[in-house]
């Protein structure tokens, strides 16, 4: 027997107030566009940026309630590599209410499918009507849905059994800036450690950790200027000494930038500089990375050469520390946090390809970031 759908539906324009952790809430062909980047900074952006931006890390509906069946309805699009074996894993969303955690696994939906040509083409596919069942209460409490980390999603719907109201937001927002260490993409939707740092703080995050990003990119710089925030984290130097992208002439002066950028706006928010966790291959070898056949991030095999300028992690480190110390001369509201705390040389063992951290360092990394944040 088919099942019965709960009776309340709510408008697109409703449902863009329940919204959180991002930009900005676009709309799309049937919904909204839960993408991290507001549509002009996606304009300015290269075709992996775009891609990886629309992947949901951290975005979540926030609502109260006191329904039983919440019935949303969303269209996942997933990133399938045609090369490899294994078919993409399940688009899975974390739902916290009535005191517990609890995981929606979906396998329907369509995908950005990367053939043998490199070319990546979209393979359409069905929408998911996701029925969370919750506790039958008699006042209304807090429900939040996390998306996945790893898909992107577009709102159509939202149903329940009774009203859903926008909560009043009463926690400090956060805007955090970084790479794939920061987006999680294979965590889950609890796992990415920006994640787990803004639910232990109880903070509002919007997480634009971004998969082979942070360069530093102007438009990153100007949507983090525009948005309301009272803490900014910037996770910086993993992706600029891995691609090879800039050097010691161009990356001082490119982080200068991005903060006098920040600073436009937000004068007096305190904005957090985090270097590089811990990378064995790249602490004192330039690159660009490369990759073994198996997987792993292993250093340049280009030869290095006296005043090349290429950046490792330990100049960065020093590079970004320096930085830190001049500015907050001036500014005390400028703070720097050494990577290595947070994930050193003794927890090498979480990083699964000698760069990204397994779900124990995640854990490790959001804990420990927490007891910073804490007193900023």
């Amino acid at each position: 027997m088919e099942e019965t759908p709960p009776s309340l539906s709510h408008s697109l324009d409703s449902l863009s107030s329940v919204v959180c952790g991002l930009a900005e809430v676009p709309a799309g062909p049937g919904g909204l566009r839960l993408t991290r980047l507001p549509d002009w900074a996606v304009a300015q952006a290269d075709p992996m940026t775009t891609l990886v931006a629309g992947l949901a890390s951290g975005v979540r509906l926030e609502f109260v309630t006191a329904a039983s069946l919440v019935e949303v309805k969303l269209k996942f699009t997933r990133l399938h590599v045609s090369l490899l074996p294994d078919k993409p894993s399940p688009a899975c969303l974390g739902v916290v209410a009535d005191g517990r955690d609890q995981l929606l696994y979906f396998d329907e939906g369509a995908f950005m499918r990367l053939g043998a040509d490199m070319d990546w083409a979209h393979v359409d596919g069905a929408a998911t009507k996701a029925r969370i069942e919750l506790d039958s209460v008699t006042a209304p409490r807090s429900v939040t849905v996390w998306m996945p980390p790893d898909a992107a999603v577009e709102l159509l719907a939202i149903r329940a059994d009774a009203p859903l109201i926008a909560p009043p937001h009463l926690q400090r927002t956060w805007v955090h800036y970084g790479s794939s260490i920061s987006h999680g993409s294979d965590m889950g939707p609890f796992g990415p450690w920006p994640v787990i740092t803004s639910r232990l703080l109880e903070l509002d995050v919007t997480n634009l950790g971004l998969s082979g990003s942070a360069h530093l990119d102007g438009f990153a710089a100007r949507t983090i200027r525009a948005a309301n925030a009272e803490i900014i984290t910037l996770e910086l130097g993993i992706n600029v000494v891995d691609g090879g992208t800039m050097t010691t002439r161009t990356f001082g002066p490119a982080v200068h930038a991005f903060i006098d950028t920040l600073r436009e706006t937000h004068e007096t928010t305190p904005i957090v500089v985090i270097s590089p966790i811990f990378c064995p291959v790249l602490e004192d070898t330039p690159g660009p990375a490369e990759r073994s056949p198996e997987g792993k991030v292993v250093g340049s095999s280009l030869p290095s050469r006296s005043g090349d300028g290429r950046l490792t992690l330990r100049l960065v480190r020093d590079v970004l520390e320096n930085i830190v110390n001049r500015r907050s001369i001036d500014d005390a509201h400028l703070h720097y946090i050494d990577g290595l705390t947070l994930l050193g040389a003794s927890d090498g063992h979480h990083l699964t390809d000698n760069l990204h951290p397994d779900a124990a360092g995640h854990r490790l990394i959001g804990k420990r970031f927490a007891e910073v944040l804490r007193d900023i």
